[in-house]
């Protein structure tokens, strides 16, 4: 047997484990109790991290979707599934209703079939660069409010102090310090590359000397 149709044995053998294990989260989503909706996140996730680990994007959880974030097709929705079943399991007295519980395994649903390739289609930079926002957005939350808060706080300040004597002088004061920063930047940036030509230069020399 060649090393291919091996690999295609294993993919196969795969498929109908997760097909199989798939068949029991939708005969929990069948029932009515609360219980029975927490189950079926649980093991939709369970399931979703052991393909993630299959495939080998990383050695946590965190890191693999990552990693993996051009292959999902909807990296927001993944991040706010994960978040549901991460409530499940650190808060008590935390259940869903059979609504919710339906739409988050369909979205770790697609997410294991992105995986697996079906239905797979090249994603565009774009996609690509909107599914790496989310996943820093959910990833630092913390960080993104301060952002916000130092960009909205700075904004406040200017209005205030656009017309004052002391908000003239900071803005002088930070337009010389740019201007500092930028000139020393350019001249740092002009020395790096004399000396990067001079070493080029000298070992071009002495390669020459050797032949």
């Amino acid at each position: 047997m060649s090393e291919e149709e091996q690999t295609n044995q294993d993919i196969e053998k795969e498929e109908i484990i997760i097909e199989k294990e798939w068949n029991r989260i939708e005969r929990l989503l069948v029932q009515s109790s609360a219980s029975a909706c927490n189950m079926s996140i649980i093991e939709a996730d369970k399931l979703f991290r052991e393909v993630l680990g299959i495939m080998s994007f990383g050695d946590t959880a965190h890191e693999a979707i990552q990693n993996a974030s051009d292959v999902f097709s909807d990296m927001k929705a993944l991040l706010e599934a994960r978040k549901v079943y991460e409530d499940i399991v650190e808060v008590p007295g935390f259940f869903v209703d059979k609504k919710v519980a339906k739409q988050v395994t369909a979205i770790y649903l697609q997410a294991i079939l992105d995986m697996m390739g079906k239905d797979y289609k090249e994603k565009s930079s774009w996609h690509k660069f909107i599914n790496e926002l989310a996943f820093f957005g959910e990833s630092n939350p913390g960080l993104i409010r301060n952002i916000f808060a130092g960009i909205l706080l700075f904004l406040i300040s200017v209005w205030f102090l656009s017309d004052t004597s002391i908000g003239q002088w900071l803005v002088e004061l930070a337009v010389g310090l740019t201007h500092f920063v930028l000139n020393w930047l350019w001249w740092l940036v002009l020395v790096l590359i004399v000396v990067l030509v001079v070493a080029v230069i000298s070992w071009l020399f002495f390669e020459g000397r050797r032949k």
